[in-house]
């Protein structure tokens, strides 16, 4: 029969015959849906026999894309995308890029997972980890929350949720002087079990530091006179001094959001820069030693809400592993 003629005024007997097409149809339909998952099964339980984490990631990617309902594929791949973020890259632009859209693109299978299922605590852990490095504590004590809500008695999201309360708590806002910035990036060393972004020459993300303070000149990326000026002194001197003199570091631009996307991310690049020159020219350190990112409003601190808390600057600390800031001699 031909669609023409389907479209005629429905008798009772043309009416049992759509009806019947369309049960066939669905049936056929439920049918190659259920064999897809069938066959994403058996790439998830081969998946899970793989070690190296970009064939991990390929597999758990095909498991997804023949039945994208299938939650635990999801929390897979994204943690296949979040150990590939954590541990590969250079210390270069192009490497700090590479890892960080692995990172965001762990997130987002990360909350596909949680779309499908709420129950997933394998999911919020992965969430959390990646919010820690990121400096996104808010978000990652939200995620142990989570956690917690769902197992009360779950001793690492317990631990988890009260180390990050006193870290958020100990990182108030206002203007730091260079002493506070080295002392703090000493306390705040990865000694603690947190997970930590690496590069392939051995070094990781041992500190991180926030600066709400560092304004500039609207819509532009001129440092504003007075406190924003002055607080980046600190951090030269900071940057600078002996305890610090043989780490890199890596210069985030965050925006608000109000304007548009594009202008913000391009913006926030531009103030990172802006950074960067600033301590380059007024401090002996190697331009080799920073790399600058900007990321507009992608990742606030703060979803909520659209200015506060959201607008600021960021700096990482990257060593070796077991270099203990401020014992160094080099």
């Amino acid at each position: 029969m031909t669609i023409k003629a389907l479209m005629k005024p429905l008798t009772r007997d043309r009416c049992r015959l759509v009806i019947g097409i369309i049960l066939l149809l669905t049936g056929t339909i439920s049918q190659v849906h259920a064999e897809d998952c069938a066959k994403a099964k058996e790439y998830y339980t081969r998946g899970t026999e793989i070690i190296n984490y970009e064939e991990r990631q390929a597999v758990f990617q095909k498991a997804v894309d023949l039945c994208p309902l299938y939650a635990e594929a999801h929390v897979n791949l994204a943690d296949a995308l979040e150990n590939l973020g954590m541990l590969k890259g250079e210390f270069s632009q192009e490497g700090l890029g590479r890892q960080n859209d692995l990172l965001d693109k762990a997130v987002g299978e990360y909350q596909k997972a949680l779309e499908i299922n709420k129950e997933l605590t394998a999911a919020y852990q992965g969430l959390a980890d990646i919010y820690t490095v990121q400096g996104r504590l808010e978000l990652a004590l939200s995620a142990y929350n989570q956690i917690l809500a769902r197992s009360p008695g779950h001793e690492k999201g317990l631990q988890s949720a009260n180390r990050l309360k006193a870290l958020i708590a100990s990182q108030p806002g206002g203007f730091k002087k260079a002493e506070e910035i080295v002392r703090q990036s000493v306390a705040s060393q990865s000694s603690d079990g947190t997970r930590t972004m690496g590069f392939q020459d051995n070094t990781v993300v041992k500190a991180r530091q926030r600066f709400d303070n560092i304004l500039f000149e609207g819509w532009s990326a001129a440092i504003k006179p007075g406190e924003p000026s002055l607080q980046l002194s600190e951090i030269g001197q900071a940057l600078s001094s002996p305890e610090l003199s043989s780490f890199n570091y890596i210069i985030e631009g965050h925006a608000n959001k109000v304007g548009g996307l594009d202008e913000n991310l391009s913006l926030s690049r531009q103030r990172a820069e802006a950074v960067k020159s600033f301590l380059v020219n007024n401090y002996t350190i190697s331009p080799g030693r920073l790399l600058t990112q900007g990321f507009g409003y992608s990742r606030p601190r703060y979803p909520d809400r659209t200015n506060s808390g959201n607008r600021r600057v960021e700096i990482s600390f990257i060593g070796k592993p077991g270099e203990d800031i401020g014992n160094n001699n080099e």
